[in-house]
Parts: C-alpha cells; structure tokens; sequence
C-alpha cells in the first residue's frame, strides 16, 4: 500500500504465511484503517479507489471516537509529547470530536456472504500475553477449533510474541502469523506530525506518542484467515476495565485510550460485519474478570502455557532467552499480580533483582490499573499493610454495557462460566456506583 504524506511516499506492507486471496473492498478497507491513528491531525484523506457506504460510515465513527482518545488521552495528559503551542488551552468536547474530510467515492458493496463453518471454529489475537494465552487455553478445553493468529510488527514487538509462537508453531497445527511493516509506517507517520516534540520521535515511553487505536490493524489483516478456515468467532485477550472509570473529562467523553479493548468497540465491530454480510462475531471470554484472577487461572491451570507468557514493552535477549525488562509498566502490572498470588516470577524469565526491587518499592510506584485491583493486590502482597480489601476484585462482574456475558458464543458460554467460577468468589453487580 502507498500513501502520499504532504507529497512524500509512505510505505505499508503485510505478507502471509501462503498465498490468499482478499476482497478488494476489504483490501481498500485495511489501507485506511491505519489511517484512523492520525485523525485529529489530519485535514484531508484522499483516495485513488471507491469504497462502500458501510466502510466510510465504520470509518469516519472510528475516527471521530479515536480523536476524542487521542485529544484527552494524549494531547492532555501526555504533554511530554508535544509542542506546547498544540495543547489545547480550553479543551472543549466539540474541538475534540473532529475527523479529516474524506474524500472518496462510494460504490455498492459487492462482497460475497460469508457463512462461517458450523463447527466453532475461533480466532484468538495473540501476543503472548497473559490474555491470549489464557484465552487460548480455555478455548481449547472447552473443545473449540482455535486458531491462534500473530501478528509480526516488524520491530522489537516481536521478541514479545516470539516465545509462544515458536511454541505454538510447533505444538499447534492451526497457528497462523502475518508479517507486516505497520510499526516502521507509524514511525515515519509520526514524523509528520507537527504537534509531536522532537523528543516525542526518539524518546523512551511505555506508550506510543499517538497512536491508540492499535488492534484493528490486526482484526483486519487477518480477514483472509477468518474466511479462508470458516471462523466464527474471533477473540481478543481483553480483561476487566472498571466502568466506573470511564468518566467524561472536560465535557468529553473517553475510554481512557483503550477503545479498541471494550466491549463498545466488539458491539461496533458486530454492527460493521453484518453490515457487510460477514458472519463474525467478536467477544472475549475474560471481559469479566480481572488481571490478577487471569494471572491466578493461567498458572494453575494452564501451566505449561502460562511459562510462555512475556508482557513487557521491552523484551531482549540474553543467551537464547526472552527476558522481560522488569522495570516498565507493563512489568510492574504483571509482578503485582503474580506476587500477590503468591507465583514466582523467575518461571517467566523475572529476574532475582527486579523481584527483590520490586517488592521493596512496589507501594509507592505508579501503576496503569483500576484503583480497586490495585489496591487489592497490594493488600494481598503486603498482608494488609498496603492497599485496601476489595473482594469484588476476585468476583466474575456482570455488566450489560461492559462486560455482558450473554454475548459470549452460547456453544462455549456455560463451560467457559463454569471454569472462571473455579477460581473466583462469586459474581457481582454494579448498583448505585458500587459492586456488590
């Protein structure tokens, strides 16, 4: 795929693991797609193709709701990033939801109906994270057809992902990988980016200086895959997300940067593929529980998969092994939830000294999780010393706006209950403000 920047040529390419055949509407889709990071710096998109009224409507809705991420989530609360004379001085929710004029010609949508298998044939997005693995685990157990698919940036994500797909390459049969260039495009979008600082291009973070809505990349680029093996059901790895934190700042609402990680997000991904005539769904099976009640079910149940896990934004090697860098935020949420399930770190490649670092500063660093779960895996660390008890925090939560269990593939839902109910004390609703 190439774009015209301000006149320079920008490069994207993705290549499969066998040759496939796409639809060209859908191919015309994933070329902007990557595009929806840039919205709110962008003026206008132009393209040399038509697409149908269905993509332009999924277009410009994300692109208005990842401009609302990007403006409260990034312009306002990162400003390490950017230039000051870009951060907004009255941040108003109208500046906020702005999107480019697209200008593209519309067709008829002509792709062909596409009927799933009828056998429960899934997808799992995998990154070798807790959240895929566990997923996949369960999925197997329950007896579903799984197809784990990766994604290869072809940066330093990869070392992250590149323990369980070496596992999984040769223990699984149906694991599928796409190689693609999305990370050096966003690298060279980026520096078009007149907002962004020259440090924001060079410096390390535990976040990108833009780009929020990351995951879509992947779910499109693997449509090849979903229709080639008659998937049904495609599954990302997304956990709890408190919804009593998703509150409006400045008149604006958000979701925290994580969009592409909820439940609205899944609903509008349903909406956009019957619109097409695809059969998909999308779901997860542990929107319901928290990080510290997954980290609890990979490594007592799934042993084997749970010493494959690497969450970490800085993975490197030393000799031969994966070793996560035990210092950035990612690490700090994962030797949290392990600690205070009382599980060795050392099984996933932690280091002696940043257990030992982190158990002696682990109060007073800052974390990127919901204040309950933080609070309650301190107190479990600590034995009460720290943090607070929260027993809604090992519960199953039941919400029909964000973690609705009914949209759960009904051919999977009862067992997949039934094994999250092994290692959590109940379910729990939200009433008044409250879990209860």
């Amino acid at each position: 795929m190439k774009y015209l920047v301000d006149g320079e040529e920008v490069q994207l390419a993705y290549s499969y693991d066998f040759p496939i055949s796409m639809d060209r509407q859908d191919l015309r889709l994933l070329s902007l797609i990557p595009l929806v990071n840039y919205s709110l710096f962008t003026e206008e998109i132009e393209a040399d193709f038509p697409i149908t009224k269905q993509d332009y409507d999924f277009i410009k809705k994300m692109m208005v709701i990842n401009s609302r991420e990007i403006y409260v989530n990034k312009l306002l609360k990162r400003m390490e990033f950017f230039r000051e004379e870009y951060i907004p001085k009255t941040p108003s929710d109208e500046e906020a939801s702005y999107s480019p004029r697209i200008n593209i010609d519309l067709e008829q949508n002509t792709r062909s109906p596409y009927v799933n298998d009828g056998n429960g044939s899934v997808a799992i997005m995998s990154s070798g994270g807790k959240d895929s693995l566990l997923t996949y685990g369960i999925m197997k157990e329950v007896g579903a057809n799984v197809y784990p698919i990766f994604v290869n940036e072809s940066g330093g994500h990869w070392k992250t992902a590149r323990v369980a797909y070496d596992y999984f390459q040769v223990n699984h049969q149906n694991t599928l990988r796409i190689w693609t260039t999305v990370d050096r495009f966003y690298r060279k979008m980026d520096s078009k980016i007149k907002a962004l600082n020259d440090k924001a291009l060079t410096m390390w973070s535990d976040t990108y200086p833009i780009r929020l809505f990351i995951f879509p990349i992947y779910i499109f680029s693997s449509l090849p895959y979903f229709l080639k093996y008659g998937i049904s059901g495609v599954m990302k790895g997304d956990e709890f997300d408190d919804p009593r934190s998703f509150v409006p700042e400045y008149g604006i609402n958000h979701y925290y940067g994580i969009y592409d990680q909820t439940q609205s997000f899944d609903l509008a991904l349903n909406s956009y593929f019957e619109s097409i005539g695809y059969g998909l769904k999308f779901y997860s099976a542990l929107r319901s529980i928290t990080g510290l009640v997954e980290e609890n079910i990979l490594f007592n149940r799934y042993p084997e998969l749970a010493k494959l896990q690497r969450s970490c934004h800085s993975c490197h090697e030393e000799n031969g092994q994966i070793i996560p860098c035990g210092r950035c935020t990612k690490c700090d949420g994962i030797l949290l939830f392990l600690n205070a399930n009382s599980i060795d770190p050392r099984i996933i490649n932690y280091k002696e000294q940043d257990i030992a670092d982190f158990l002696k500063t682990y109060h007073e660093r800052i974390f990127r999780l919901d204040r309950d779960e933080l609070d309650h895996s301190k107190f479990l660390i600590s034995k009460g010393e720290y943090g607070k008890f929260n027993e809604h925090v090992e519960k199953i939560h039941e919400d029909s706006e964000f973690s609705n269990l009914q949209l759960i593939d009904e051919r999977w839902r009862d067992k997949i209950v039934g094994i999250l109910k092994e290692y959590t004390k109940g379910f729990t609703h939200l009433e008044n403000g409250e879990w209860t």
